[in-house]
C-alpha cells in the first residue's frame, strides 16, 4: 500500500468559484449551481489522479498536502481558493474526505515581471513564454499527499 501520491495536473490551476446560488419555485428554500469552469477543472485534476492510480485506496488516516501552483500569469488568484479546488476534487479518490488534511503546504509560483529581450532586459508582454527565475516552465499544479505516520505524531506530542 503507497503512503504518499505524488502527480502533475498539466494547464493553468484553476480556482475554485462560488457557487451561484437560486430560489426554489413557490420561493421555497435555495439551491447552489457549481460553475461549469469549477467542475470542468475538479474533473482535471481527478482524472489526472485516477489516471495515474487507477487502484488507489483512498487515506483513511491524517494526511498532510503539498500544493505549488505555476501560474501562467501574475493574475490575482488567491491561494486558498487554488488550494480549495485540488483539495475538493480529491475527495474520496486520494482521502475520504478532505477533513483529514492536518497540514498543508501551498506555494503559488508566479512568471517573472521581467524578461530578456533583444536588447536586455525588458517587461513581460503578453505571448512571452513563461520564466520563473529565468528558467521556462508550462502552467501546471504540482500534488503531493502523504499520509501522517503514528511515530510522527507521536514525536510532536
Amino acid at each position: 500500500m503507497t503512503s504518499e501520491f505524488r502527480f502533475v495536473v498539466p494547464g493553468p490551476p484553476q480556482s475554485k468559484g462560488r457557487p451561484r446560488v437560486y430560489r426554489n419555485p413557490g420561493g421555497r428554500g435555495v439551491h447552489g449551481v457549481t460553475p461549469k469552469k469549477t467542475k470542468d477543472a475538479e474533473n482535471r485534476v481527478y482524472s489526472t489522479f485516477i489516471a495515474k492510480y487507477p487502484d488507489a485506496q483512498p487515506f483513511t488516516g491524517d494526511v498532510e498536502v503539498a500544493l505549488s501552483f505555476w501560474m501562467p500569469d501574475r493574475s490575482g488568484k488567491d491561494w486558498d481558493n487554488l488550494a480549495k479546488l485540488a483539495t475538493d476534487a480529491l475527495n474520496g479518490v486520494a482521502y475520504l474526505d478532505d477533513k483529514q488534511i492536518m497540514h498543508a503546504t501551498v506555494r503559488k509560483i508566479l512568471p517573472d515581471k521581467r524578461v530578456q529581450g533583444k536588447r536586455g532586459m525588458r517587461n513581460r508582454k503578453a505571448g512571452d513564454p513563461l520564466t520563473h527565475d529565468g528558467v521556462p516552465y508550462q502552467a501546471h499544479t504540482h500534488i503531493h499527499i502523504a499520509e501522517i505516520s503514528s511515530i510522527g505524531k507521536e514525536q510532536e506530542q
